[in-house]
């Protein structure tokens, strides 16, 4: 999807499957993206992940609170909340709202050839160092466009600010041979060299201990 507006708010959901209804929450998300794209306008981006069995994940992206509220009052939100009861551990409450992660986007590159298809999806969460919170917002702010330049494989790639010393990074590919050239690129190798400075447990505990990766099910991409 080519957004005219900039995309400046994202919301992070997990959620897991209650036993036996995988199938049925992977179906629900797998035929989404299509609704989201006819009914919803001011989101701007929309990705539902599967973090293995019975794990899943909705990101959501939006030029501001108003989209987000719109989203939230929409047909596919409806339609997991109606499922819910039976489908998701925790119900719509405790199983969906409450999981609701609502952040600041920093950077953004999304590539707009709408061609290959996502497949694949990376978040890594970043807690900053005392006293490096603005110097890791700013590093990653400078990410997008290194990412646009020299990485062709990555067809998305968000970086978050949670709160005031929490920070995430969500890459999309095609494949793994996009990922593998992700993490072997430039974005990836300043990381690794400023992470000493910046992030808390540095580049192995701070940020390869926080990878974790997704398959895609559906996207507006």
């Amino acid at each position: 999807m080519t957004q005219s507006r900039e995309i400046r708010e994202a919301t992070f959901i997990p959620f897991k499957a209650t036993t036996g209804k995988d199938a049925a929450v992977a179906s629900l998300l797998s035929g989404a993206a299509a609704l989201v794209h006819q009914t919803e306008p001011e989101t701007l981006q929309w990705l539902a992940l599967r973090d293995g069995e019975g794990k899943f994940a909705i990101v959501d992206f939006f030029h501001d609170q108003q989209g987000r509220v719109a989203h939230f009052a929409g047909q596919v939100a409806a339609a997991l909340k109606n499922a819910a009861p039976d489908a998701v551990q925790g119900g719509w409450e405790s199983g969906v709202v409450a999981n609701v992660e609502n952040t600041q986007v920093l950077a953004a590159t999304v590539t707009a050839k709408h061609e290959p298809a996502p497949k694949l999806a990376v978040r890594i969460d970043l807690q900053a160092n005392p006293g490096k919170e603005e110097a890791l917002a700013a590093f990653l702010r400078g990410g997008a466009m290194l990412v646009r330049e020299t990485e062709p494989g990555t067809l998305l790639w968000y970086a978050l600010r949670i709160d005031q010393t929490r920070f995430a990074i969500v890459d999309v590919f095609a494949n793994e041979e996009g990922k593998a050239a992700h993490f072997g690129g430039k974005v990836a190798a300043a990381l690794k060299a400023k992470a000493p400075e910046l992030v808390r447990g540095g580049w192995d505990q701070g940020v390869v201990a926080n990878v974790r990766g997704y398959a895609v099910l559906s996207a507006t991409y």
